[in-house]
């Protein structure tokens, strides 16, 4: 047995197959009650990871850089109207199961 890592399925063109970032992020329960839900889960979890790759380091960090981005990067992240705010990303991030975010990212990563 190898103990390489499998590589990932490809596609007819020959290039690696990976799900959607977008979609990935959408499988991750949302914890939020369904009341009042002005931004789909998915769009702030993608804004949030891209603020980190970005530098961000703090949930202010990631507001203010959601705050600066176009329209088109924020459509490309999922968001659909009005960006979400730091506060929105707090509780959202904050009420996660990140074990679950966690075992999502890693075996998106692993593939």
């Amino acid at each position: 047995m190898s103990s390489s890592p499998t590589p990932p399925p490809t596609t007819n063109t020959g290039t690696p197959s990976r799900p959607d970032l977008l979609a990935l992020l959408a499988s991750v329960p949302d914890p939020r009650a369904r009341r009042g839900v002005r931004h789909q889960l998915p769009a702030i979890l993608a804004v949030g990871l891209a603020a980190v790759l970005a530098g961000a380091r703090s949930f202010v960090a990631i507001g203010e850089w959601v705050a600066h981005q176009s329209t088109q990067t924020l459509t490309q992240l999922g968001v659909t109207g009005v960006a979400p705010g730091e506060s929105t990303i707090r509780r959202a991030f904050t009420r996660l199961e990140a074990d679950t975010l966690d075992a999502l990212l890693g075996a998106h990563l692993w593939t």
